[in-house]
């Protein structure tokens, strides 16, 4: 139904005054001409000049022609297809292809044309023009149910999308929930349910969680969890292999009452570089699949242990329990320079070379008076290059020369005298979550610290950086003061960990006398967990790397395009965008050697086809103005990924709660005949009215201007062919 309708800025008895003025106008102007005109002659100049008056008046009344257009859009229904490897996996009697198949025919939601809108859906989602039985691959090696109701939603208003019919065994694995999206998007979903909803019989490895970096000789231990259902009894075993080499192996024994078993392998790593671990259960004779029983990750090994360097003005009690607290932890090498009382030190002077590739520099009570000027100057070159700095202040340090290192302190010195006297940690609630005071990570971390025997002090004044952090405060005598006791800075691509007060062996050796003495034998040690947590957030800089490349993902399926990004930066972290940067790719046939795009920002990216099924490695190197610049490297495998084998069943409360929530229905094969009835009795399912109002200035065209042009233009052409003056 369409409507037009005329509006002007003026009455409509003014206008229609105005016309009829132009016309009258008109017909006097002719009443009398010389040489006389014949009637019709005169009646079309009387026309033309009346038409023409009437145009350039009109605009003066900003006329505007309103149109108001309606039409119906029919309801379409969005039918999206898992094409997902389980969605064709064969169960013990069920075949989830041909129920796929069966349940768009029973369902007959082709029969609706073009109000329907098919589309396949496995980690992405891709529209089906017109569906046969072979538009479904069944080749996805992930499943994102989220993403495909994003998809519907996406297009629900551009198609009047007034329902979803799903067809999917519903185990996603990947994405979100698709609850959240479900009930966001308001369409009714009606979902055909396929597999079995039993635990069929076979046995799998679920998960292989453990670190990303491990190192030479120090033990990492791997956590595996095995799934083994529908078996009565029995065992199998589990074997952990490095590169294909095996580590350990152990064996689990099958129960009926249990399903998931959790076992813990230890890896010690002999060889450094980019690692894949594999975790493999052994196949057992009736299992439904052997494409679940491995799950592999990879591990970085480094081929030193973190190596810390500790300056000390002189032997202390500090000095031996900070070394120890270090020494605990087995990935952990520390060089220790302690100062006599001269230039001299015990054991050998610090030189560059046994400094150059330590990972923190710990001072304790260090510069003294004593300290040699190229000592310190020795050790600020290796602050320069962004090592970090733990510092632990003592009653002979001399602050004059502490004032080398100004520049990467978190504070600054104001006044110092040696007198000294104790003080208590005061440590706020707010810090809970603080990783450096992290004990067992709950709560009573804070109380734990605040009750520590008291350390000591001397009456040092300093000055927190702005860009500086008070971890902890003092008390003395109960009475809580300003000053800082533990302080933070991360700035400019350097750490520091500043503790201004001295005797922490104290948190140790007495923290935990009291408790001792109640009979409690497992006790938190708190000296050695802060020291360990700063160890951790002082080398915790991987996002300051000034060269990175990653592939996307660590595993890639069969025929997948292989991404590669990269970031270049410089020493101030400014990105850049004029490096050459190649990565070179070997493991497979044949090495590809490729360079990388800059899409700015300091940002490349590149892609690499074609490879076969295996394991790879890759070397990224960066040039700058023709020099070195830096490298990064790691790994990434292609092959069949076997999450899609993870979950067997189908995931029959999912599928229930997504029909139920959103006011749609759940159907198993046999019953998705009633779908094409139930959507057309839906209250929603009905057309979509659209109203479109348009509205043209009419005052503000040309044309009306050229039109009252060409009328005086032709009057004016027949008064000269009349010869009128």
């Amino acid at each position: 139904m369409n409507s037009y309708s005329l509006g002007i800025s003026g009455p409509w008895w003014f206008f229609a005054t105005v016309i009829v003025a132009s016309f009258a106008f008109s017909v006097w102007y002719y009443s009398s001409t010389n040489p006389p005109l014949p009637t019709l002659r005169k009646a079309l100049h009387i026309f033309l000049r009346g038409i023409g008056l009437s145009l350039l008046l009109i605009v003066l009344f900003e006329p505007v022609l309103s149109m108001f257009r309606t039409s119906e859009d029919a309801p379409h229904v969005m039918a999206l297809l898992d094409n997902s490897q389980s969605a064709a996996m064969q169960d013990a009697h069920i075949q989830r292809k041909e129920q796929i198949i069966e349940s768009i025919n029973q369902s007959k939601v082709t029969s609706l044309g073009d109000e329907t809108q098919i589309a396949s859906f496995d980690e992405t989602v891709r529209p089906i023009s017109s569906f046969t039985t072979d538009s479904l691959s069944f080749k996805g090696q992930r499943t994102d149910i989220e993403r495909a109701l994003r998809y519907a939603a996406d297009n629900a208003e551009s198609n009047n999308t007034q329902a979803v019919f799903m067809v999917t065994d519903g185990a996603y694995n990947t994405g979100a929930n698709p609850l959240y999206v479900a009930e966001q998007m308001g369409k009714p979903m009606y979902i055909v349910g396929i597999g079995d909803t039993t635990e069929p019989k076979d046995v799998s490895v679920q998960t292989l969680v453990t670190n990303d970096v491990a190192y030479i000789g120090s033990v990492l231990p791997v956590n595996v969890t095995v799934k083994a259902s529908g078996f009565e009894q029995g065992s199998a075993l589990v074997t952990l292999f490095d590169n294909g080499a095996k580590v350990s192996e152990q064996t689990i024994n099958i129960s009926k009452g249990q399903q998931n078993y959790s076992l813990v392998f230890e890896f010690k790593p002999v060889q450094e570089g980019n690692r894949k671990l594999t975790a493999s259960i052994q196949h057992l004779d009736g299992e439904l699949t052997q494409k679940n029983n491995s799950v592999s990750e990879f591990v970085q090994v480094k081929g030193n242990k973190r190596k810390i360097v500790l300056f000390a003005g002189a032997p202390s009690p500090d000095v031996s329990f900070i070394r120890s607290s270090f020494e605990s932890d087995k990935s952990v090498q520390v060089k220790t320079y302690i100062q006599k009382q001269g230039a001299e030190f015990y054991d050998e002077a610090p030189t560059s070379a046994g400094i150059h590739d330590a990972e923190v520099i710990v001072f304790v009570g260090f510069p003294i008076s004593s300290t040699p000027v190229n000592i310190l100057q020795l050790v600020e070159q290796e602050l320069q290059r962004g090592k970090p700095l733990l510092f632990v202040t003592s009653q002979q340090v001399d602050y004059n020369k502490l004032r080398t290192f100004d520049e990467y302190l978190p504070f600054t010195i104001q006044t110092s005298r040696p007198n000294e006297f104790s003080i208590t940690a005061d440590v706020k609630q707010g810090e809970v979550t603080n990783p450096l005071l992290r004990i067992t990570g709950t709560e009573s971390d804070i109380s734990t610290w605040n009750q520590l025997p008291p350390v000591f002090r001397t009456e040092t004044f300093v000055k927190v950086k702005p860009e500086a952090d008070v971890v902890a405060s003092m008390k003395v005598n109960n009475v809580t003061l300003n000053d800082p006791l533990i302080v933070t800075r991360s700035f400019q691509q350097r750490k520091t960990v500043a503790v201004l007060g001295y005797g922490i062996y104290r948190w140790k050796l007495l923290g935990n006398g009291v408790e001792q003495s109640k009979g409690k034998s497992e006790l938190p040690d708190v000296l050695s967990s802060f020291l360990l947590n700063s160890a951790k957030w002082l080398t915790t800089n991987d996002d300051q790397k000034q060269v990175r490349i990653k592939t996307t993902k660590r595993f890639y399926s069969i025929n997948e395009r292989v991404e590669l990004i990269g970031q270049v930066y410089d020493a101030a972290m400014t990105p850049l965008d004029n490096a050459i940067v190649t990565v070179k790719v070997s493991g497979g046939t044949t090495p590809r050697e490729i360079v990388m795009t800059s899409v700015g920002n300091g940002r490349y990216t590149a892609s690499v086809d074609g490879l076969s099924e295996g394991d790879y490695s890759f070397n990224g190197t960066v040039v700058v103005n023709n020099k070195q610049f830096g490298n990064d490297n790691g790994r990434f495998s292609i092959g069949d990924i076997a999450i899609e084998y993870q979950n067997l069943r189908m995931n029959i409360e999912l599928l229930r709660a997504l029909a139920e929530r959103t006011g749609g229905k759940f159907y198993t094969v046999q019953q998705a005949s009633n779908f094409l009835n139930d959507v057309k009795n839906h209250p929603a399912f009905k057309p979509r009215v659209i109203t479109q109002n348009s509205e043209f200035a009419l005052w503000n065209l040309a044309y009306l201007l050229a039109a009252a042009i060409v009328c005086f233009a032709l009057e004016w052409l027949l008064r000269k062919r009349a010869g009128m003056v």
